[in-house]
């Protein structure tokens, strides 16, 4: 078998390009360990069932004094379960492992391959971990790992990271595709039988994957990925896979000079400021059960070659083109000899398509040169038909600009009669009415 150490993808022959993540020259050869034949013995051991009904239920999760992480999760960690934290270097993955011991008050140990007992404690020291409850253990070898913590009370187990633990059961150098699968089969085994919650902590790919074999996600109960921009002091982490909880939830952090602390309310957080601008609008974005107040910025520059650039930043890019095509198709305004540049405001990736408005108006404004109110709120979705699709959570985007400084929202017209607080909610049933509010 020749497997990818880019993606993880399996191949049964070796070929120049992966056929997944298409990188060149990633396909490396292995081989299982073979094991001996005592090992082969097959013994048939006779498993109790149980009723469903009659299975007790209890309270399996741990709580933290994070409400951010505890949303992101489900209501804390589960118990016997395994969580994958992944994200860039320097992304603080580290930081906020630590940090579980002023936030967690069972028993953690916390063991990692990459720094030795003294950086350890200095990064403890800094992010003022009492460690009254956190057990440290610096070790990379698998089999001493388990030996050490199957004799250990604990509640909560950290491995930082799994990419530099290593087995001697297994070949492969530490990091590789045989040893990371076979020790998270391992660890994942070692959680569910002592009933003990488990954070292995990974690193990600040059385009942004996870890093080891794509069966890692799957033998995971949970995978939080960090998400972040290196010139500001705000970091997200999405929950990519869930058993126990919806995967739509996101936590939100503020950097800080003792680690990260949470940021509840985010209000007007990622908006610049409330002074009318050129190529500047504001949506309202739904992440599970909370209203962000986002900013959308554009920049549109005529360009003298023949193929204008399209450049999305914390957008699809695929929804800039759409944007871009529909307002040339049904409007005046003309992009054909222009560049266009979008941005999301403070770092934050959008994916629902509610922010249509908003982009295409931020456009239009750059375009047009005129600067737009900010105290204006613009939602819904873009057709390609030019014309509107209702709104997800309506009632909840509303309610939130009643809570600030907004006075107008525009939305898709409706029949039902909204009540609000807001001086005007203005109804529109195509992009074209959009030029009249720009």
């Amino acid at each position: 078998m020749f497997n990818c150490s880019n993606c993880g993808n399996e191949s049964v022959k070796w070929q120049g390009q992966c056929t997944y993540c298409k990188e060149w020259n990633t396909l490396k050869e292995f081989r299982e360990a073979k094991s001996s034949k005592e090992n082969w013995t097959i013994k048939w051991v006779s498993k109790e069932l149980k009723s469903i009904e009659k299975v007790e239920l209890q309270n399996n999760r741990i709580l933290t004094q994070s409400s951010e992480l505890n949303n992101v999760l489900g209501w804390g960690l589960v118990k016997g379960s395994v969580v994958l934290l992944s994200g860039e270097p320097g992304i603080w993955k580290s930081t906020l492992a630590l940090q579980l011991a002023n936030w967690i008050q069972d028993k953690i140990i916390y063991i990692s391959g990459e720094e030795t007992d003294y950086q350890i404690m200095d990064r403890a020291n800094r992010l003022w971990v009492s460690g009254e409850n956190v057990s440290i253990l610096s070790e990379s070898k698998l089999e001493d790992i388990l030996e050490t913590v199957s004799w250990k009370d604990a509640d909560l187990i950290v491995i930082d990271s799994i990419s530099v633990i290593n087995s001697i059961n297994t070949s492969g150098s530490a990091g590789s595709i045989a040893q990371v699968k076979y020790i998270t089969e391992k660890l994942v085994e070692f959680a569910k039988s002592k009933d003990t919650t488990l954070i292995i902590i990974g690193h990600i790919t040059k385009d942004g994957n996870l890093a080891g074999p794509k069966t890692l996600e799957h033998m995971v109960d949970t995978v939080l990925f960090f998400e972040w921009d290196k010139y500001e002091d705000i970091r997200f982490i999405r929950a990519l896979k869930n058993r126990f909880w919806a995967t739509s939830e996101i936590a939100i952090f503020k950097m800080n000079e003792i680690g990260l602390s949470d940021l509840k309310n985010p209000g007007l957080e990622f908006v610049s400021n409330s002074t009318p601008s050129i190529g500047s609008s504001l949506s309202i974005t739904i992440e599970w059960t909370r209203a962000i107040i986002i900013e959308t910025e554009s920049l549109t520059t005529y360009t003298k070659f023949g193929y204008p650039k399209r450049s999305s930043r914390w957008v699809n890019s695929a929804k800039l083109d759409m944007i871009i095509a529909v307002l040339w198709k049904y409007t005046s305004v003309k992009l054909d000899n222009y560049d266009v540049y979008t941005n999301i405001s403070r770092g934050f990736k959008i994916e629902e398509p509610w922010i249509d408005l908003s982009l295409a108006a931020s456009i239009v404004s750059s375009k047009l040169d005129k600067a737009l109110n900010k105290k204006i709120v613009y939602i819904w979705e873009i057709s390609l038909t030019w014309n509107i699709k209702n709104v997800m959570y309506l009632d909840k985007r509303i309610k939130e600009a009643e809570k600030l400084w907004f006075e107008k929202i525009i939305i898709p017209k409706i029949s039902k009669k909204i009540n609000t607080k807001l001086s005007q909610i203005i109804q529109i049933s195509s992009i074209k009415d959009l030029l009249d509010y720009v």
